[in-house]
């Protein structure tokens, strides 16, 4: 999940230039929304009835999206004062 965040940082960062931080963190969050419902929605988790999967699915999401906007603010931070955004990140369209 850290790579996946760390991608979609470095991407943003790299193409939304006209965006404020605010914006691009939301973006950010929307993508990795989008992320967790293709790839671990479809996860089965063991010992649960399918009935509960569903919900015990959105908690873990919700939980998740907490844990994901903490990591995005502590990586840009990171990657600010390493200088990571300072080298140019080649975009292949």
């Amino acid at each position: 999940m850290q790579l996946a965040i760390a991608s979609v940082i470095r991407i943003i960062e790299g193409i939304a230039e006209d965006l404020s931080s605010p914006e691009k963190k939301a973006l950010a969050m929307s993508l990795m929304n989008e992320f967790y419902d293709k790839v671990f929605t479809v996860v089965i988790l063991p010992f649960v009835p399918v009935i509960l999967q569903t919900i015990i699915h959105k908690y873990i999401k919700a939980l998740l999206m907490i844990l994901v906007s903490s990591t995005i603010d502590s990586m840009v931070t990171v990657f600010r004062n390493t200088g990571v955004f300072a080298t140019p990140i080649e975009v292949i369209e």
